[in-house]
């Protein structure tokens, strides 16, 4: 190899080294931007769903509490796992749409800047991706219901059992009683 190539491909090797370590040092700040704002919001939303949630369960009728579905154990599992899940739902999954959406314009904008006959392409199959994507998202979706109503079941037995081991505990020590 002649001198002045090798000073080209160094030069190109560090202009795309270059490229690459502030393309790294912009993913850091937005991806560190994105999880501590959009935490911050969806630990906001929480806490207040969780403190109207409460505030109502404790302003509740007595005879509320004797249905069996409104049992402690139901009860704190929505406060556990429901008031999560709409976290979930509103911040987080806005969060992967903003992301995705704007993942997906750059790539067009880059994509018909260089090719624009490759750009095309990968524009038609944007949508059969998107559409395998919301096919898994309602499979998901199903699974987690059939999931759900299993752990309120489970939840609803171990609550009961905590309960009323007092019950059972003194049934064993009659004797003492007497």
């Amino acid at each position: 190899m002649r001198v002045d190539d090798m000073e080209y491909l160094r030069n190109e090797s560090n202009t795309w080294c270059l490229a690459m370590t502030i393309a790294a040092v912009v993913m850091l700040c937005t991806g560190f931007s994105q999880k501590s704002l959009f935490g911050i919001v969806g630990e906001n939303i929480t806490k207040n769903m969780r403190r109207d949630l409460y505030y109502n369960i404790i302003r509740k009728h007595v005879g509320f509490f004797d249905n069996h579905d409104n049992s402690p154990s139901v009860l704190n599992t929505v406060l556990a796992n429901d008031i999560q899940a709409l976290n979930g739902a509103s911040t987080e999954g806005l969060a992967v749409l903003m992301e995705s959406t704007f993942a997906l314009l750059a790539g067009i904008a880059i994509g018909f800047f260089f090719s624009w006959r490759i750009a095309l392409v990968a524009l038609a199959c944007a949508p059969f991706m998107m559409a395998g994507g919301a096919i898994n998202a309602k499979m998901q979706a199903g699974m987690d219901e059939q999931s759900e109503e299993q752990y309120k079941v489970a939840n609803l037995l171990a609550g009961d059992s905590i309960m009323n081991y007092r019950t059972i505990a003194s049934f064993g020590s009659d004797e003492s009683l007497v």
